[in-house]
């Protein structure tokens, strides 16, 4: 069964080749003069980590993946305010593994609560189990993650996503 660190860099591996994201392995994101965590999660954080974020180049659509070695939606649903798109990675053979009951618990609720689950087998096959909805990102956040983003590495393309762009008429 892959390890968390194998998963991630398959994503990642996968994201940036195939898919033109531009990716940033355990992101982390805290408090400062400007934005305070503490106001958005329970607990008075600091900081957050993540696994993996990824800004997509076509759209600039943020998204965040959590591994774990089991289905446990609950850990990734902390990050869902922070993205656009949340998800949790785990190994294939989770789905053979666990009890139906539980699993199909942990499906329904990453369905409800729109976490997306991604899973990775061992000779490197990318399922996307369920997908990941659109979550509404605060304007004050996404400008905090993309400078996180960019205090790590400059985006090289459009950070305003799709949806916010002013359109063109085509002539």
């Amino acid at each position: 069964m892959l390890t968390e660190n194998q998963l991630v860099n398959q994503l990642e591996l996968f994201l940036r080749n195939q898919l033109q994201f531009q990716t940033y392995s355990e992101l982390q994101i805290g408090s400062n003069d400007h934005f305070q965590l503490s106001e958005f999660l329970e607990g008075g954080q600091k900081q957050i980590r993540i696994d993996l974020a990824g800004i997509c180049q076509l759209d600039s659509s943020i998204h965040f993946f959590e591994a774990e070695t089991q289905i446990h939606v609950n850990h990734p649903s902390i990050y869902s305010q922070f993205c656009d798109y949340c998800y949790l990675l785990c190994p294939d053979e989770q789905f053979e593994l666990l009890n139906n009951d539980t699993l199909e618990e942990q499906l329904l609720w990453a369905r409800e609560i729109g976490i997306g689950i991604i899973s990775i087998s061992t000779e490197g096959k990318i399922r996307n189990r369920v997908p990941s909805i659109q979550q509404n990102l605060n304007s004050e956040v996404r400008k905090e993650i993309l400078n996180s983003m960019n205090q790590r590495y400059k985006i090289p393309f459009s950070t305003t996503p799709l949806w916010n762009r002013p359109r063109q008429l085509i002539s």
